[in-house]
């Protein structure tokens, strides 16, 4: 399986922090209210990753090593929103063929709810930016299906190690992530980046959440 090496992991932990997309909440707050309706204490906004090519270029790398070399009939998409301009930049480095779902089907043109030239039975590997409970991965999953692809695995940059690898694994699919949060965590404590208190928070939210 291909890995991803120390270099890039390290240099995508140290340009998240230092272009203030791993945000913690301020003493006192409540925290980021996820999708899941979890109120957390740290917040990754991959969305801002394109705002920066320095760190959009780590990304792409990262992804681009994880997943390795395409095979035939294996397609690249991404789930709308924050997947889709992390798959386009990763379909473009690994010269593989793009589909993407569209978020909202058009009730004129085609119609279509995915974009893209596909075959029945063509593979997808989904690039998206966080696994935590897994739940929009299960419901992204139906869509491609409905299209007859298959999809192959999930390409996470950050796993927030709440449980939603083991959920997708309970589903019979495969995800694959740069690294988990408790890594990312120790590698910007590491570099200095954080405080100590920080780093405790994330680490006591994780472990009982």
């Amino acid at each position: 399986m291909p890995s991803v090496s120390e270099t890039t992991r390290q240099t995508v932990a140290e340009l998240l922090m230092k272009r203030g997309l791993l945000k913690f909440a301020d003493k006192g707050e409540a925290g980021f209210k996820l999708k899941s309706g979890i109120m957390s204490p740290f917040y990754i906004d991959l969305r801002m990753t394109q705002s920066y090519p320095d760190l959009f270029h780590a990304v792409t790398d990262a992804y681009c090593e994880l997943i390795g070399e395409i095979q035939d009939r294996f397609k690249i998409s991404g789930i709308p929103e924050a997947g889709t301009p992390l798959a386009t930049a990763v379909g473009f480095q690994l010269n593989a063929s793009l589909v993407q779902p569209r978020k909202v089907v058009k009730d004129h043109g085609t119609g279509r709810s995915i974009e893209g030239v596909f075959s029945d039975g063509d593979k997808v590997i989904v690039v998206d930016d966080l696994i935590t409970k897994g739940d929009s991965k299960i419901e992204a999953i139906k869509q491609f299906t409905d299209n007859k692809l298959v999809v192959d695995r999930f390409a996470i940059l950050i796993d927030r190690e709440q449980g939603g690898i083991q959920t997708l694994a309970d589903a019979g699919y495969k995800v694959e992530a740069v690294m988990g949060i408790r890594e990312l965590i120790d590698r910007v404590s590491k570099a200095g980046l954080i405080t100590e208190d920080q780093t405790t928070t994330v680490l006591d939210f994780i472990a009982n959440n």
